[in-house]
């Protein structure tokens, strides 16, 4: 049977959305809404939308974007309420709390299921039809898989693709060749060697290599080739349902960095970095490599045009690759409706302006993302290079790994519990050893010890159970299907 859009019957209210939560910046539409009926009759709406204005450009990008959805719409105000990325879950929190919510907000990743489990979503199922899912790649809306559905319900709708997911290490080829290489590193050892040679050679102003930002993020974008996945994210090795951060290959990650750092082979700083600072060295040329997240490609384009950069695939371990850049699901989580809305009709017509084809293709051509809808931008993806390689590098590099938040109750209660003690990662304590030159594996050691005390006490809670994050059948090397 064909999904057909059902009829809604709500109680349409006029409101006035007051905006107190501290840092927040309302971007109006610019127009007097006060009126609560547009020139045709109808009532005059107002929907407020809580978002990120990241990328650079993302503020002017959006308004723009929602003025075209209001003039076709006559009657329906879009009002912008930004956060600053680091404060954007605690401020919708507080506007929660406060009784005053935006009718649309973005919740990423995690930050969702905060939200989710507080109630304060609003299903999506019943504004879904057949139309809306064959806009996404085939099988990327499969419940038990897309990262949006919770219980068999389509709750969030995704911005980027999971092909964005990808961790390339950038290269300045002009830099590598003047230093007597002609390729990109294809291992660890010797990628060390071109950094170390290359800083050597740099007289102090050109350095082989960059860990991306002050939490080391290189670390985990090296360790992704090295052990599963689920380790780097959770700390768990989800084939033994066992803490696991101190396995080889994670420690080597670590103990690599920690010797170029006390060797003075990474760029001077790094500890103070924001996740622009990279970028900005890269096409600079005060850096040969680093591993990002792909939307840098463009940002360093965008201010070095004729940069001669070359997005690689990660560098892998000596002894061969052990896994693959993790994707959890299909899509991460961004764009929720707020359950307390009162104007969910109007609010799934800005949702749905989201996840449409045109604004996805105007996303992609303004930030060369590649967003959830590859329609919208893969013939011309293809036409640049830069972008063609990023492709290339996804399709060879990222695996689909188990989600035990969309497996089970269980693994959800438990992996929802561990985010709630981010000590027990392993970034905060990489990034002290690499910095005060300690050695990695005791360290480690002592976050597994602490890792088990928190499992067991979640199982001895009733939380879930180990056979909730254990997935015996998984193999790292290869994509995860449910049916495992």
């Amino acid at each position: 049977m064909s999904r057909t859009r059902r009829t809604l019957r709500w109680a349409a209210a006029v409101s006035a959305v007051a905006l107190t939560a501290t840092g927040c910046n309302l971007v109006g539409s610019g127009e007097d809404d006060s009126s609560t009926d547009d020139a045709s009759g109808g009532e005059n709406v107002t929907v407020t939308v809580a978002l990120v204005p990241d990328p650079p450009g993302a503020s002017e990008f959006y308004r723009a974007q929602f003025d075209l959805l209001e003039e076709e719409n006559p009657g329906l105000t879009v009002e912008v309420l930004e956060n600053p990325a680091d404060q954007q879950l605690a401020a919708v929190e507080l506007m929660f709390q406060q009784g005053d919510p935006p009718d649309v907000f973005r919740a990423q990743a995690d930050g969702f299921d905060r939200m989710y489990e507080r109630g304060w979503t609003h299903s999506l199922e019943e504004f879904v039809t057949d139309e809306f899912l064959d806009r996404f790649p085939e099988g990327t809306m499969n419940p038990a898989t897309s990262g949006l559905h919770r219980n068999g319900e389509l709750y969030t709708l995704p911005l980027v693709t999971g092909k964005w997911e990808a961790r390339p290490l950038v290269v300045n080829m002009a830099i590598l060749r003047e230093n007597g290489y002609d390729a990109p590193p294809e291992t660890w050892s010797e990628f060390e060697e071109m950094a170390r040679t290359i800083t050597a050679n740099g007289g102090g102003s050109v350095f082989g290599y960059a860990p991306f930002n002050a939490k080391a993020g290189g670390v985990e974008m090296f360790a992704q080739t090295a052990v599963p996945g689920s380790v780097l994210s959770d700390g768990i090795d989800f084939r033994t349902g066992k803490p696991a951060t101190a396995s080889p290959g994670l420690v080597e990650a670590v103990e690599m960095h920690r010797r170029m750092q006390a060797d003075g082979v990474m760029a001077p700083g790094w500890e103070s970095w924001d996740a622009n600072r990279p970028f900005t060295e890269f096409a600079a040329g005060t850096i040969a490599m680093y591993p990002t997240p792909t939307y840098q490609v463009a940002e360093i384009r965008k201010l070095n045009p004729e940069i001669e950069m070359v997005v690689a695939p990660m560098p892998v371990p000596d002894t061969g690759r052990v896994a693959y850049t993790p994707l959890r699901q299909s899509f991460a989580p961004i764009w929720s409706m707020s359950s307390e809305t009162e104007h969910p009709d109007e609010a799934w017509k800005v949702m749905d302006f989201l996840a449409s084809p045109e604004f996805h293709q105007a996303y992609y051509e303004e930030f060369g993302t590649l967003t959830a809808l590859e329609g919208a931008w893969e013939d011309q993806a293809m036409d640049n290079p830069d972008q063609a390689a990023i492709l290339e590098v996804a399709d060879e590099t990222v695996r689909l790994i188990p989600n035990p938040i969309l497996a089970s109750e269980g693994g959800a209660a438990i992996l929802q519990a561990r985010a709630q003690r981010p000590e027990l990662r392993f970034v905060d304590a990489a990034v002290d050893a690499i910095i005060n030159d300690k050695p990695f594996l005791p360290i480690a050691q002592g976050l597994d010890a602490q890792l088990q005390t928190f499992l067991d006490e979640q199982v001895a809670a009733g939380t879930g159970t180990l056979e909730d994050i254990t997935f015996p059948d998984w193999d790292p090397l290869e994509n995860y299907t449910p049916e495992q």
